[in-house]
Parts: structure tokens; C-alpha cells; sequence
């Protein structure tokens, strides 16, 4: 049942228009500086997370595990992480725990030296369900599994909403938070609907060392579970999933609202290096990237480096066209807001 419903993800998402109907980047117009007074090759894209220093601004963000599919995916997913020095998230890690026969499909990304690999469980295991909830042990488990420097904690409460076997219960979820933050670095993550500003204070205040605000612009899960429900006719499901497609803070806007005092990661929509160079803009200390490199990544892990490569071209053309010698520097970089993002962010949080 795990490895079809990862299997379905991955399929739908490859095959299927999943995206919401506005992506929020394109609402972000850097300001042309025609005399850049830098030569290209002097753009320094080095920066670092948690601790660990990156080549690039670029995490590969957290997309399967569970099937043979995905371990063939995590494995090119992981040639390409060594080969540039980024980092690697990897997918939901439940399947693993509740049937170790499936750790290969996450701990291939072990094989290589990748300077930060993140570990992922989902928020809804943390509390119990129809299953006991997780806990120290299983997410030593999942850390040890990968051999990571830090632990995704993920929310997806919208997707547990629309999905025919998703979990109804959150209350405590902060509380249990706060307690794995205690003992193991955590970065929350949402998985499409953004981070609001009270959600970022509250995490900050449990303890976590980052937040990934994956917000709304890029792939829908309620449509992912549109289609499921699709497939086995659940109209209901496929009501929820149509009704919610595009529910959720911009992630452009929820990067405003988590600026905390955290490390913010910039995801949800990113297509290009551009689009990285706007979410640095905008506060993030990096980018991921998830469903632009999916189909590459079903291909092999030189098409992965090949796609990743052309992001990073993009980002340096972009830093070089808005005199941005480092990565820092974009946060600097003039630029025009405009509707319907520049609503979000007027709102602020």
C-alpha cells in the first residue's frame, strides 16, 4: 500500500498538471543594472546551512523513497549532490520505519559525500494516529539510515486532508516538536501551503535550527490527490482536492513572514536560477528544488547534473546583472514587487 501510494506520487507528478494556477516568482522583477562593474567569473556562489558550507545556494528537496522507483531516483538525485557539493533532502521517510525492508531506497544517498543530507519524517507521525506515534528511536533510526546532519520534520496537514488514508490528528503537534528539537536539529517544512509569521515565531520558539517554508506556487498536493481520488472515482476526495488546489501562502511572501532569526529555505515553485536568485532576494540562505528535477532524475544522474547546472548559470547570470558578487549580496539587489505577491507581502504575516 506505501510503495503504490509513493509510486502514484511520483507518476502524477511526472505526467500529470499539478501545479497551482499562479506562480508567485514571476511577480518578482529585479532591477537591470546595465554597468555590473564585476567580471562573471568573480560571482561567488559558496554559502552555507546549519553549519555546512555548499558550493551552491541549492538543496534538493525532499521528493520519494519507499519504491525501487525512488531508489533508482534518490541515487542519480545523490550523483548529482556529490558532484556540485549541494545538499540533499530526502522524501518521506514512514515507509522505511514501518517496513525496514525499504531502507535501501533512502540509505542509497549514503553511498555518497554529499556535505548535508536531511533526514524526513512527517509532522502527523510525531503525535498518535490510528498508529503509535514515532519517537526517539525511529527518528534515530531515520538520522542513522542516511547518515544525516539534520532532520525535516514536514507538514502536510492540507494533504492528510484530501488523501483517502491521511491522518486527522494535530493537536500537540507543536509540543512534540519542541521535544525532537531538543535532541536532534530539525527543519520544518511545509510541503506546498507556506509558513505564516506566527507559525515561524512558534518554531523558532521550539527549538528548530531552520525552516524550509515550501509554500504555494508549484506543486499542488491536494491536485496529486485530486488525481488519486480520480483514479478509484472517490469523489469526494477529488472534490476536497479541486476545492483546495491552490490554498496556501505564496512562497515568495512566506519567506517575509519567516524571518525569524532562522535560516530560511526558499521552495515551493523554484523553476530556474532565477527564480533561486528571487527567493535569496527576497531572505533565503538557499533554494530547493524538487519537481523541475524529477524527470531528469528518472533518467539518470548526469541529466540531473546537466538540469542543476543550467540553474546555476542562471543564477550566476543573475547575480552578475544586478552586481551581486556573493550570494549575499542579492538580498541587496533592487527590485520591483508586483500584484497579487506584493498584496502578501504588504499584509506581512
Amino acid at each position: 500500500m506505501i510503495e503504490q501510494r509513493k509510486e502514484e506520487h511520483i507518476r502524477i507528478a511526472e505526467n500529470e498538471k499539478v501545479e497551482s494556477e499562479h506562480n508567485y516568482w514571476d511577480d518578482i522583477k529585479f532591477v537591470h543594472q546595465p554597468l555590473p562593474e564585476l567580471d562573471f567569473d568573480q560571482i561567488d556562489c559558496n554559502t552555507s546551512l546549519l553549519g555546512r558550507k555548499l558550493s551552491f545556494p541549492i538543496i534538493i528537496s525532499s521528493m520519494t523513497g519507499g519504491t525501487q522507483l525512488a531508489k533508482k531516483i534518490n541515487r542519480n538525485l545523490a550523483v548529482a549532490a556529490e558532484k556540485l557539493h549541494i545538499a540533499m533532502g530526502v522524501g518521506s521517510m514512514r515507509a522505511a520505519l514501518e517496513k525496514p525492508e525499504l531502507a535501501d531506497t533512502f540509505s542509497v544517498i549514503s553511498e555518497f559525500n554529499i556535505p548535508l543530507k536531511i533526514a524526513n519524517i512527517g509532522a502527523p507521525q510525531l503525535i498518535q494516529q490510528s498508529k503509535g506515534a514515532f519517537g526517539s528511536l525511529e527518528i534515530e533510526k531515520a538520522i542513522t539510515m542516511i547518515d544525516a546532519s539534520a532532520l525535516y520534520i514536514h507538514l502536510n496537514f492540507l494533504q492528510e486532508m484530501v488523501q483517502p488514508e491521511g491522518d486527522r490528528r494535530a493537536k500537540g503537534i507543536l509540543k512534540r516538536i519542541s521535544e525532537v528539537s531538543a535532541s536532534f536539529p530539525v527543519i520544518v517544512k511545509e510541503t506546498g501551503n507556506g509558513i505564516s509569521r506566527e507559525a515561524a515565531l512558534e518554531l523558532k520558539d521550539a527549538g528548530v535550527k531552520g525552516i524550509d517554508v515550501g509554500g504555494l506556487g508549484g506543486t499542488s498536493f491536494a491536485a496529486i490527490e485530486y488525481y488519486r481520488a480520480m483514479k478509484v472515482n472517490d469523489e469526494e476526495k477529488m472534490s476536497s482536492g479541486n476545492t483546495f488546489w491552490n490554498w496556501g501562502i505564496p512562497s515568495p511572501a512566506s519567506i517575509v513572514y519567516s524571518q525569524v532569526g532562522l535560516p530560511v529555505i526558499g521552495s515551493g515553485g523554484l523553476r530556474n536560477g532565477l527564480d533561486l536568485a528571487r527567493a535569496i532576494s527576497m531572505g533565503a540562505v538557499a533554494g530547493g528544488f524538487a519537481r523541475t528535477l524529477l524527470n531528469s532524475a528518472d533518467e539518470s544522474g548526469d541529466a540531473v547534473i546537466k538540469n542543476l547546472s543550467h540553474t546555476i548559470r542562471d543564477l550566476k547570470i543573475a547575480m552578475f546583472l544586478t552586481r551581486s558578487k556573493a550570494v549575499h549580496d542579492l538580498q541587496k539587489a533592487r527590485k520591483v514587487i508586483l500584484e497579487p505577491l506584493k498584496s502578501w507581502i504588504d499584509y506581512n504575516g
